[in-house]
């Protein structure tokens, strides 16, 4: 079976919930992971290169404490970290087309479903277009 397992991860409860889940997705397909921080600047603000840097910056932190976790859940699972300068819904898409994807995986934001479609939640937007399964993990109740 080809394809990748393509995680968000952007170091909330919902992402850190949704990576132990895809971790073992990926060990079950026998299949790598890619782990994804997508990022896009607010035009609002301006284009800066030192915004971008620091997004970037934060972005890859996010990515290497994730690839981190899914070494300790699974080392046996190949990670991939993709910090991708485009909004994260783009990002995922982008990465699940390029990596022929088996599954997309995403935690909830924990927002009420209705108030989640409304704002546009990336979970949302991804079950409308993505070309692949979307697996939207809960986020656990304390």
């Amino acid at each position: 079976m080809a394809g990748n397992v393509v995680v968000g991860f952007d170091g909330s409860e919902g992402s850190k919930a949704a990576l132990r889940v895809a971790v073992r997705v990926a060990n079950a397909f026998s299949a790598p992971l890619s782990i994804v921080f997508g990022y896009e600047p607010s035009p609002i603000s301006g284009e800066s290169s030192d915004l971008r840097n620091q997004l970037h910056k934060m972005g890859q932190g996010h990515v290497d404490h994730a690839a981190a976790l899914a070494a300790e859940i699974d080392p046996s699972v190949p990670v991939e970290k993709l910090v991708v300068a485009i909004r994260p819904v783009d990002s995922l898409l982008e990465a699940a087309k390029e990596r022929d994807a088996l599954v997309i995986v995403v935690g909830a934001s924990g927002d009420r479903p209705l108030m989640g479609a409304i704002l546009g939640a990336v979970p949302h937007k991804l079950l409308y277009l993505a070309e692949v399964p979307v697996l939207v993990v809960p986020v656990p109740h304390e």
